[in-house]
């Protein structure tokens, strides 16, 4: 398993469905039958497609999950809090919230 899904392990059915075809054309040209080594050509050719997009998805997912320190951004911290600021200081607290400018918790909000 790889980077959290599981493609590449759900892949082996659709292998084994491409060698069976293959080994059954095999038998066919021994055969000289051309109509089943067409259809099993066929079979080969669509299982080995969807092999080829798994693997591609497969490719796409581990691309997208990359995480690199670029994508990230700036991640800031905050060391200040709401008991050592102060409002008179004329700044605001980056990061901290506070309830209001009073020392109250809950004051009732009065319409002038």
């Amino acid at each position: 398993m790889t980077e959290g899904f599981d493609i590449l392990s759900k892949m082996d059915p659709m292998a084994r469905r491409a060698l069976a075809s293959v080994e059954a054309m095999q038998k066919a040209i021994e055969h000289n039958n051309r109509d089943d080594i067409e259809k099993h050509l066929q079979d080969a050719r669509n299982a080995l497609d969807i092999l080829k997009d798994d693997l591609s998805l497969h490719d796409r997912l581990a691309k997208t999950n990359e995480i690199t320190d670029d994508s990230l951004g700036i991640i800031r911290k905050y060391d200040n809090s709401e008991n050592d600021f102060t409002s008179a200081d004329g700044a605001n607290a980056l990061g901290v919230v506070r309830a209001g400018r009073t020392n109250t918790i809950y004051r009732e909000h009065i319409v002038v």
